[in-house]
This record gives C-alpha cells, structure tokens and sequence, in this order.
C-alpha cells in the first residue's frame, strides 16, 4: 500500500512537471523568463540576495530571492524583450546591468559574482562595447526552416497593410501569397501546401481573423519551419502575433492612411480593369496604469473603408478579356445569346464601385496578482460588411447581394512559475517552492 501512494506520488510529479515544460514552450511569444545564478568571488551561491528586474520598455519591475543555492527565476510577461537587472544582498556590493534578447528566444540568463564590501572600497572597470548589430553572424532566413520577425515599428513603415497578417507572411522567404475570390479571403500558401494548413495565433492562441488594430500589435511572428517540436497545429505556415499591455506609462496613438487611385500602378488600360482602389484607415490606441505595477489597461479600435470598381466581362476591354483568358469575339457572342434567350446583361441598382467597410477593436487588462502569477483579459470585437459581393471578373453585371459579419472572442490567460519537482534516486519527489 505504502508503495502504491509512493509510485503515484512519483507519476503526478512527472505529469506536472510535463505541463510546465508545455507552458514554458507556449508561453514564449508573450513572455520572458530570466535566470541565473548569485554567487560570491569564491563561487558559492548566495542566498536571500534580491534580484529585480525593470523593463526599460514598459518601466514595469518584477523581483525575486535567491534560495540556498543561489538561483533565481522572474517571469516577465510583455516585458518587450530589454530589461535592467540589479541585484542587492547584505554584506555585498550591489550590481545593475542591462539584459537584451538577441534573437527570438524566450529564455535569457545572466548570473552575478558579487563582491563583499569593504573599506575601502575600489570603483569597478568601467567596460564600453558597441551596440551589436543584430543581423550579424546570423544567416538570411532560408524557405522552409525559419522564421522571421517583425517589429511594431517595421510594419508601420512598410508600404504594406500593416494590419493584414497575410500580407506581411508574404514577406518572409518561401511564402506565396494567395489572392482573395468572390467566395474566399486572401490568404498565404508555404512550401506549396493548401491555406487550409495555416494557423494565425493571437497571443498564442488560435484567432481566426486576420486583421487586428494596428495600434494593438507589439510584434508578428512569420514561421516557415514544420519541424519545431515546440510548435503545432499547423503544417504550413504560421502567423503568431502579440498585443500591447498597458505599461506604467500613459501612452496613445492614432494613425490614419489613405491610398489614392492616382499614386497607383495600374495597367495601361481604359476599362475598370485599369483603375485602382480606395482605401483609408483610421486607426487609434490607448494604454496606461490603474495601479503602478499591478494593474494595466490598453485598448485600440481601428476604421477601414476600401472602394474597388466593379469589374465584369461587359466593363473589359480586348487586352483585359485576353488576360483573362478569354477571346473577345466569343464574349460577343455570348453577350449576344443572353438577348436571345431574354436574359438582361445587366440590372439597375448595381453601385459603380464595391464597398468594403471593416471594424475591429481590442481591448486588454493585465494584473500582477504577484511577481509569480499575471491574468491577463483580453477581449476583441470584429464587423465587415460589403455591398455588390460575389460579382466575379467572368460574369455579368447583376446585383450579388450585399454580405456582412459579426464576431468577437474573449481570452483570459494565467501566466505562473510553477513549482519545480526533482526525484532523487530513492524515488523521493522533492517540491521546489522557490
């Protein structure tokens, strides 16, 4: 009997500390784990110092104690990546340094050698290094076997959509992107495989629109590789993208976008096939503290209207009808058969242009229940509608009828240091609460 509660003691350990390394694995596009070690010259650990972690980002400290053998674990959720760590213990110097992730990784180490304090006490070395330049000894992503990282700050730059997560895909190696039909949205194909094989996260969890409030996005993620165990739910490719926090810093934006047909590329033909499209945006942010440290709010809505001509085979031209794939004569004839049969071309009431109107909104609280444990809420609200659908480049003009749609999510997430579990050679589990 004695044996059995042991063997089943040992089995519940093991299973639990699978699902921390399942959250560590999971928790990585949103959160950052620091560790390391506080030790003396001699090298042995040592315990109580207090290590605390700021990020130079959102001005947010978290901080943590060392246990007997010197080690030391902070969960940063939405820290942005940069942090300055300073450590304090009684009898020892204190020690601040800065701590930046260099690649996408989520785990960042930096251990200390403090040294004792005595009189008198001699100023350290003062050590200048340049900035590293990021892209340095770090190969181009290849198709199939990376991933590629954009900033906030990159996608409002870019000519593109910022807001389209599959446009931006289509940026990375080894991404095509897939225009959209009568009957299906644009999308993005990897290594030749359906659309269908995709996955968009949101905070790493499934989201199954594709455009966000610009405002609201930290960071995309654009991953090509299949073969990452730590990854799933997809064959193709993935689009895994962050939302802001609020930070100890009152903060807002807005930024409006507008495309003119007139600052366009569009082929050297007079039909609506030569015509390009309309388009603005309107997009805005606001996040701030409730209570410094421990209570957050961000929350951005963005507006966006696009008008593109109505385009049918009764509005092309004889270069338009030959790309695509069609000989003008037979359309002719066609057209013509349609009067035969008493089958009008067209119908009154169609709009000279498609109208696309699109809102979303997000909204997101974060607490700091304590240095181990944050809920994070967040909530989002999508709409579109759009007159004159399903009126395809192959067809005649007639009304398609107007369509629209209406969703929203909500998404509560605990983010914890869960306790680590060790066995020791006599089938013992020890619980490490620290």
């Amino acid at each position: 009997m004695r044996f059995s509660i042991l063997r089943s003691l040992v089995a519940a350990a093991f299973a639990l500390a699978a699902s921390a390394g399942a959250l560590t694995a999971q928790v990585g596009s949103t959160t950052d784990i620091i560790t390391g070690k506080v030790t003396d010259t001699t090298g042995r650990p040592i315990n109580g110092a207090t290590v605390t972690a700021t990020s130079i980002e959102t001005r947010v400290s978290r901080s943590r104690t060392t246990g007997p053998d010197g080690k030391y674990t902070i969960l940063f959720p939405d820290g942005g990546g940069a942090y300055r760590l300073t450590v304090r213990a009684i009898g020892v110097a204190p020690q601040t340094v800065q701590l930046s992730r260099q690649g996408d990784e989520d785990r960042l180490e930096k251990s200390f050698r403090m040294t004792v304090n005595a009189a008198p006490q001699n100023l350290q070395a003062v050590t200048v290094q340049a900035r590293r330049n990021p892209n340095q000894g770090i190969e181009r992503p290849a198709p199939g076997g990376s991933e590629r990282t954009f900033s906030a700050d990159q996608q409002s730059r870019l000519p593109v959509d910022a807001n389209d997560v599959n446009t931006l895909a289509a940026l990375a190696p080894g991404v095509v992107g897939v225009g959209s039909t009568d009957s299906t949205s644009a999308s993005f194909a990897v290594a030749g495989q359906r659309t269908t094989q995709n996955n968009l996260t949101l905070d790493g969890i499934s989201f199954g629109s594709g455009s966000i409030p610009q405002e609201a996005v930290r960071g995309t993620r654009v991953i090509t590789s299949t073969y990452d165990v730590a990854r799933g739910q997809f064959t193709g490719g993935q689009v895994a993208t962050t939302t802001r926090s609020g930070t100890n810093v009152l903060q807002g934006s807005a930024t409006f976008n507008m495309r003119d047909p007139s600052l366009q590329w569009t082929p050297a033909v007079t039909s609506s096939f030569g015509q390009g499209y309309n388009q603005a945006t309107f997009s805005a942010g606001l996040g701030g503290p409730i209570i410094e440290d421990r209570l957050f709010y961000f929350g951005a809505l963005q507006w966006r209207q696009q008008l593109n001509p109505i385009q049918t085979i009764t509005s092309a031209d004889s270069l338009s009808l030959v790309r695509l794939g069609l000989a003008p004569d037979s359309v002719s004839r066609f057209l013509g058969q349609l009067g035969t049969y008493g089958l009008p071309v067209t119908v009154s009431g169609i709009p000279g242009r498609r109208t696309n109107n699109n809102l979303t909104g997000i909204a997101r609280v974060d607490f700091n229940i304590t240095d181990e444990h944050t809920l994070t809420m967040r909530g989002d609200y999508r709409w579109t509608e759009q007159d004159a659908s399903r009126i395809g480049s192959y067809s005649t003009p007639n009304h398609g009828g107007n369509s629209g749609s209406t969703g929203g999510g909500l998404q509560v997430t605990l983010t914890s240091r869960m306790a680590s579990f060790r066995v020791r050679g006599n089938g013992r589990a020890v619980v490490d609460l620290r």
